[in-house]
């Protein structure tokens, strides 16, 4: 009889379960006693019970890991807040006591890059436009010992190459021309150094930038069109400002695409900031208003609006650009305090263009140009701050959030001619 029960378990099982059920059977003492009891249909029903309950028990053994798992990340989750809470605290009682004796204790010093390297990546990323530049001018005055016309129309193509633009690079061309007509200017080897003056000229901007301690809450706006790295520059703008400390909400208002919501959400987490961001479609001037109104009601330091990358010849698009400066005017009535327009630096002269359309329709305070890393046209920054008097608030040489940086016109103009 058992040698039967065994063939049917065997054929109609496996062998795996033939192996747990007599291996059952026999730690129990009952393997020769239950075949002689049970017939082949209740065999079947008393393996395949077997099977449930060792399932069952797997299933508990694997339910009471991942509770012990799930206990172990719970309490890692409380340390991790309570860290979060501390240094929320410490920071709250720094701003307090800003507040009460008119100066900070200093904390930790978060980590920057050194101004050194920034200066080095800069000069590495400017080459191409310094080899335009500097190559031509040296092609000019190759075997020249005085300036003559020939000159000038080197330095002519040189400064055009380079994508000055035609009115600064004839505005700098008048000023060298009267130097040497006054005999200020003899000596070809002073050339250089002279139009390295005047392009310091034109690029230093005495322009107060708007500061938190000035207003808070700052709002920033960034306008542009598709594919300058808008967004991606607010996320790193937003987490120079976490880094240093303050307390920052981002402002969704690109709702044309869902990818740029996203991307920005994306960009808020990395950040460690709060955002306003709704569905595709909805009007983005009533995310500009709830961003600006919950960060006056819960008093944060920094608001950054995005907006839609806008093509600059979309006139409906621009006037749309105009309703969110409006908007944000009906909580803050001095907002956005900063509107910066981010330029692609390989766009060269289309850059102009694009900075003439923003500029009618909201008011400018600032350019923020990206992408001057291996580009021959980075001269197009020149051109635009003369032309518009428009100052640049930031220039990026890189994918890192350290490599956008606050822009210092001596340090451009030394690692253009250096």
């Amino acid at each position: 009889m058992i040698f039967s029960v065994i063939w049917f378990v065997f054929t109609v099982f496996g062998s795996g379960a033939l192996v747990a059920g007599l291996l059952f059977l026999w730690t129990d003492g009952q393997l020769g006693e239950v075949s002689e009891k049970l017939t082949p249909q209740q065999a079947e029903l008393h393996l395949a019970e077997l099977e449930k309950q060792r399932q069952q028990e797997e299933e508990a053994r694997e339910r009471q890991q991942r509770e012990v798992q799930l206990d172990r990340l719970q309490q890692q989750n409380e340390v991790l807040q309570e860290e979060i809470t501390r240094k929320q605290e410490e920071r709250r009682q720094q701003r307090t006591l800003t507040k009460r004796f008119g100066e900070a204790i200093p904390e930790a010093p978060a980590p920057t890059p050194e101004p050194q390297k920034f200066y080095e990546k800069l000069r590495s990323g400017i080459s191409k436009t310094r080899e335009q530049m500097l190559g031509g001018l040296s092609n000019a005055l190759l075997g020249k010992k005085e300036i003559d016309e020939e000159v000038l129309e080197g330095l002519e193509e040189a400064l055009l190459g380079a994508d000055i633009g035609p009115e600064t690079t004839e505005q700098i061309l008048e000023v060298v021309t009267s130097r040497v007509e006054r005999q200020e200017l003899r000596d070809v080897n002073a050339l250089r150094e002279v139009i390295k003056e005047e392009i310091v000229r034109i690029l230093h901007k005495e322009v107060p930038i708007p500061t938190v301690v000035d207003r808070k809450p700052l709002v920033l706006m960034f306008v542009g069109v598709n594919g300058v790295g808008k967004t991606t520059t607010i996320g790193k703008i937003a987490a120079q400002y976490r880094r240093d400390g303050h307390r920052v909400l981002m402002g969704a208002g690109d709702t044309f695409r869902a990818a740029a919501i996203e991307q920005l959400t994306e960009w808020s987490r990395r950040a460690e900031c709060d955002i306003i961001a709704k569905s595709q479609g909805v009007d983005p001037s009533s995310v500009m208003y709830e961003a600006v109104e919950k960060a006056v009601r819960e008093e944060y330091d920094v608001v950054i609006c995005d907006t839609a990358g806008r093509l600059h010849t979309k006139k409906n698009l621009m006037e749309e650009l105009r309703k969110m400066v409006r908007v944000i005017r009906k909580i803050i009535p001095d907002a956005p305090h900063e509107v910066l327009l981010v330029l692609d630096a390989t766009t060269g002269q289309n850059a102009i263009f694009q900075a003439r359309e923003f500029r009618e329709a909201a008011d400018l305070t600032g350019i923020v140009m990206t992408k001057l890393d291996g580009t021959a046209k980075g001269g197009v920054i020149i051109g635009i701050v003369n032309e518009f008097d428009i100052p640049v608030r930031y220039i990026g040489v890189g994918e890192g959030i350290e490599d956008l940086r606050p822009y210092d016109a001596k340090q451009f103009t030394d690692s253009l001619f250096s």
